[in-house]
């Protein structure tokens, strides 16, 4: 099962890099606000109800922040599936909803890096002692500047890379690689590593310096973007078959049963409350002229991230959590996976015309981006 988890994992990493080729740096400074926005304000409402509900159900107030920011999550790897090949040029003054999405998605990603590293404090705190509430409200302060100064970092880092490395990296390989792929492949698998070793380092999320690897690399044009694809959509496909079925390594089918109603009571009321608060927010958000694509961005959202499964496990094993409440977790997680392309597919037929619906059913070759 490890063995089988890791090459799953290696399956996000590639999904997120393709991504990131598909998202041009145009497309990344026209709706990183927009993005930032909607991911934080998301979240936000997201504990909110949860701290309210668990205030009604007599829950721990840690408890239910764990659970509430874990649900807020959403699957990037799932996402970018149903939108391969459908990200269309901006129209004047409308946003494309593959970006906006795909960026809500990235900045949910860096959440998810924060998020891990607060929940040592939710331990602390959980013990319930004035000095520890305090010390974890120090130590969340910090932890957001040292967030902030990461980010930071990695931008000025991907300007460095962006102005003096990435070229003559892409040419020296592509003069490498005539007549054999191997070069190609490798070179870009190194780079894609390089970038997710960064982030790490710095505490932020391995995805998204997977993502950054692609945005990078696209910044060279159409012909480098569509070489890269070539040799490397093969290997993403491969592993991201591995990690999708993983997914069932955590479903218990006994629980499922036994809990079938309540199970699909929760989920139905989750999925549907994840929905109407995305809306909600991207109403407030989204400029006059592109607000009819909230729907189809909530279509998106409104499913659970897999990483819902580790951060379960850790908060079971930190006692956070109890073992029925992660069993909860896993299994509706799991049938929020399996409703997501319902939603999806009912959301894009109503509001995606005829010819874009098209696109999305069957990928065709890479469109260019505006920048080109």
């Amino acid at each position: 099962m490890v063995q089988v988890e890791t090459l799953g994992e290696l399956g996000v990493f590639f999904t997120l890099f393709v991504v990131g080729l598909e998202f041009s740096p145009e497309r990344l400074r026209k709706v990183w606000k927009t993005s930032v926005q909607g991911s934080c304000y998301l979240s936000l409402l997201m504990v909110a109800t949860g701290l309210l509900w668990g205030q009604v159900l007599h829950v721990r107030p840690t408890q239910t922040v764990f659970i509430s920011s874990c649900l807020s999550l959403s699957s990037t790897p799932l996402v970018s599936r149903f939108l391969a090949g459908g990200a269309r040029p901006d129209k004047d003054g409308e946003l494309d909803y593959s970006s906006v999405l795909l960026g809500m998605l990235v900045m949910q990603d860096v959440q998810l890096g924060l998020f891990i590293a607060v929940m040592p404090t939710l331990i602390q705190v959980s013990s319930g002692h004035l000095d520890s509430v305090l010390f974890g409200g120090l130590r969340v302060l910090l932890l957001l500047s040292q967030v902030l100064f990461s980010l930071a970092v990695v931008l000025l880092l991907c300007v460095l890379l962006k102005s003096f490395l990435i070229g003559p990296y892409y040419r020296k390989l592509h003069a490498e690689s005539k007549g054999s792929k191997e070069i190609l492949v490798l070179g870009t698998a190194a780079f894609v590593f390089l970038m997710l070793t960064v982030t790490e380092f710095l505490d932020i999320s391995m995805e998204l310096g997977c993502f950054l690897a692609g945005a990078l690399l696209s910044s060279q044009g159409q012909i480098c973007t569509t070489e890269v694809m070539g040799c490397i959509e093969p290997i993403r496909d491969f592993l991201a078959i591995i990690f999708f079925a993983s997914i069932g390594f955590h479903v218990f089918p006994t629980f499922v049963l036994y809990e079938l109603t309540v199970l699909v009571v929760l989920t139905l009321s989750l999925v549907i409350m994840k929905f109407l608060m995305a809306v909600l927010v991207l109403s407030a958000i989204l400029p006059e002229g592109s607000r009819h694509i909230r729907w189809i961005v909530s279509a998106g959202l409104a499913q659970v991230s897999e990483f819902s499964f580790v951060l379960g496990s850790r908060a079971r094993r930190a006692g956070i959590i109890s073992r029925e409440v992660y069993l909860l977790v896993l299994s509706v997680t799991t049938l929020s996976l399996l409703l997501a392309p319902v939603l999806w597919r009912a959301a894009t037929h109503k509001w995606v015309p005829r010819a874009e619906r098209k696109t999305l059913a069957r990928p065709p070759p890479l469109l260019p981006h505006p920048a080109d």
